[in-house]
């Protein structure tokens, strides 16, 4: 994603038995390897013989949150979004998974943003000195527009597909909205036009790859 231009990056982050955060979205391995063990069961060296499902069909190891920190080393200006996970928060505990996260993200050399749909862990991250915040939500409803009040995070996400249909503006406030789950430009342009100041796509090159077959 990075070297094909883009400025902010988001990953998730979860937690290993011996608390070592880690690039990966699910805590279940079965999606990426077919085994049906935890990651917040397995211990980071656990974890150094495991191999996922990568780019290309590859086998690729886990990265940890530093690994993923430090190729943003090259990327000056660029933005990391670390989201963690539920999962991880109900296994540990708030306080201890918000805290070792943030001891990771404060020892970056790029800006970062603290993320996650638990709003309690955003509202401890900024009480924790997080740089900035964000909070993921679903669904889109009053409650949700009551809590991003309360809140203020510096980012309010949101997938796309759960945005009502029409043409009526985001919510305003002063955070900056991000809308995930964008697979054309298109779609960019239709949203960006409603208020959202970032659009997130899950593989980037290749839907430049496609919006440039389509000018062809």
């Amino acid at each position: 994603m990075l070297d094909a231009g883009a400025r902010w990056v988001e990953f998730d982050v979860q937690l290993t038995a011996d608390l070592q955060p880690v690039v990966i979205h699910d805590e279940n391995l079965q999606r990426l390897t077919g085994s049906s063990r935890r990651i917040t069961r397995l211990s980071s060296v656990d974890l150094e013989n495991i191999r996922v499902h990568g780019p290309d069909n590859g086998r690729e190891p886990i990265p940890t949150l530093a690994n993923a920190l430090s190729l943003f080393d090259h990327h000056p200006g660029a933005t990391a979004l670390v989201e963690l996970k539920r999962s991880s928060i109900r296994r540990f505990g708030r306080a201890t998974a918000v805290g070792i996260v943030l001891e990771k993200i404060r020892h970056a050399s790029c800006p970062c943003v603290f993320l996650s749909f638990d709003h309690r862990a955003v509202d401890l991250a900024r009480e924790m000195s997080a740089h900035a915040t964000g909070w993921v939500f679903r669904p889109w409803s009053w409650r949700a527009w009551w809590r991003a009040r309360r809140l203020q995070p510096d980012y309010l996400f949101i997938r796309a597909d759960r945005v009502p249909a029409g043409t009526h503006p985001f919510w305003p406030g002063a955070w900056k909205w991000v809308a995930y789950g964008i697979d054309s430009e298109a779609e960019a342009h239709s949203i960006h036009a409603r208020g959202a100041d970032l659009v997130e796509v899950d593989n980037l090159p290749a839907m430049l790859n496609r919006e440039e077959k389509l000018e062809d």
